[in-house]
């Protein structure tokens, strides 16, 4: 149980059997994700905006009392004082996801026993879809991501926000990984990334593309995106045709980016961003095999 000792008394810990073996909602201190909760599904998505919004949360709930009535009216307050403006209109955003933890240095969830000032009472029933949703519900990612993928970001990601952006974005991670694998001859495996902290940092700034990606149309600019089966929010395809252009060895990348170019030269560089990037964690991991 050495996963359940790494949290703190005020931690979310995880349950007693998670699918495909990885925890990936709670991982350290640092380390959480509250994707699946509609956190980055809010006008600004910036970090120092969103994580204004999260502490000014936690500091209000911190003294309301653990009441139906009391909890009602804090989100009344949330809903009020908050843009309601969202991205993907039909992905729910709740309001009881704030900071938490030793120092609040992570995302959870407010209404979890294991919270502060809840005394072990779980008030999860009280949210838009329910204790039970709450308690069973596991991203794509938790079941269809290989585990040394998952203990990778588990090891090289170091906050919260970059980290619950990234973990949901199962078809975009794989599609990374096994460009990395053709790349470097060899599977990745956790033990590459924690005997060499260069390499997980240019994993990390690899992963970034997600959050920095200057080629998301304009009215698709958000890192936000909607990960449950719906296909009424694929991602578009890429019109090679319309650019005159043959189809891009990272199209999958591309893709999972949400790109939208106008121009040959916009896919060009596009391209060498994806490239570089990889090249850079390649040969990071390199120097040490």
């Amino acid at each position: 149980m050495a996963l359940q000792q790494h949290f703190s008394k005020n931690s979310v810990a995880p349950p007693l059997e998670v699918p495909g073996g990885v925890y990936l909602c709670q991982v350290n201190e640092k380390v959480s994700c509250g994707a699946c909760c509609g956190l980055y599904n809010v006008a600004d998505t910036s970090k120092t905006t969103l994580t204004a919004v999260l502490k000014h949360r936690s500091d209000q709930f911190r003294s309301t009392p653990r009441t139906v009535a009391a909890i009602d009216d804090f989100v009344r307050m949330v809903q009020k004082i908050e843009s309601q403006q969202r991205p993907f209109p039909q992905f729910h955003h709740c309001p009881f996801i704030g900071l938490i933890g030793e120092g609040e240095q992570r995302v959870g969830c407010l209404l979890h026993p294991l919270g502060q000032g809840n005394d072990g009472v779980d008030f999860r029933g009280l949210s838009y879809y329910g204790g039970l949703a709450c308690r069973t519900y596991f991203c794509p990612s938790t079941h269809t991501l290989p585990a040394r993928f998952k203990r990778i970001l588990c090891t090289c990601m170091e906050d919260w926000y970059a980290y619950g952006l990234i973990v949901t974005e199962s078809a975009l991670l794989r599609a990374l990984f096994h460009s990395l694998e053709a790349m470097l001859g060899r599977p990745l495996v956790p033990t590459l990334f924690e005997k060499n902290p260069q390499a997980g940092q240019r994993l990390s700034e690899l992963l970034r593309l997600k959050i920095d990606w200057p080629h998301r149309p304009p009215d698709a600019d958000t890192p936000c995106h909607h990960f449950f089966l719906d296909a009424s929010y694929d991602k578009p395809a890429i019109d090679y045709t319309a650019l005159g252009a043959p189809v891009s060895i990272f199209d999958e990348i591309l893709v999972e980016l949400v790109s939208g170019f106008h121009k040959p030269e916009e896919l060009t560089d596009a391209e060498t961003r994806i490239e570089m990037a990889l090249v850079s964690v390649v040969a990071a991991l390199e120097s040490s095999i």
